[in-house]
């Protein structure tokens, strides 16, 4: 965040004052003195307000800050949840709630996150109305069983049932050959 912020100017003194222009001695002089400390004392308040801007930021910022900025977005952290993951939910809270309740939108928020999803179904044959099937790859659903019921509860419809369908796709090469064979018929007889 600091190095994006624009520099403080210098200050410069008018020339009667700068230190130099009307110097008598080399040893430095009050006004051109005063001018350093004054430089140094607007570098210093430059800085405070530099870390608390860099406090804002869910990805950067120290944990109490971060438990801070959940609690301002209605996150809560889950047990065993890594602080990167937490920091992420963090980060990207508003545009998830945006995101929520679409299929779309849902897939959106599961990609932010880390979680590859196949496809969203919703009001299918053979099944009630509010049933929702998302299909997820097999290796995904055992790490991630935590985030995807944190996930369903915060941004998922309101009187709908989820189900996670294990997806596994698996990739087959059929070797085509030609084949040929010739059939030759010989009818023996034998006399006695």
């Amino acid at each position: 965040m600091s190095n994006k912020t624009p520099e403080l100017p210098k200050l410069t003194p008018p020339w009667w004052m700068d230190g130099k222009t009307l110097a008598t001695t080399t040893e430095p002089q009050e006004p051109a003195m005063l001018t350093t400390g004054m430089q140094g004392f607007w570098q210093r308040v430059r800085g405070w307000f530099l870390r608390i801007l860099v406090q804002k930021d869910p990805l950067t910022c120290s944990v109490q800050v971060l438990n801070l900025l959940a609690w301002e977005r209605s996150i809560t952290r889950f047990n065993d949840e890594p602080l990167w993951l937490y920091r992420k939910r963090v980060a990207y809270a508003f545009v998830n709630a945006k995101d929520a309740g679409s299929t779309q939108g849902f897939i959106a928020i599961m990609h932010r996150l880390g979680l590859e999803v196949t496809s969203i179904r919703e009001r299918q044959a053979g099944l009630d109305w509010d049933r929702v099937s998302i299909e997820i790859d097999d290796t995904e659903i055992a790490p991630n069983q935590a985030l995807l019921a944190e996930l369903i509860r915060s941004y998922g419809r309101t009187c709908r049932r989820y189900d996670h369908l294990s997806v596994r796709l698996v990739v087959n090469n059929v070797a085509i050959t030609e084949a040929n064979h010739d059939f030759q018929t010989l009818t023996v007889s034998t006399t006695r």
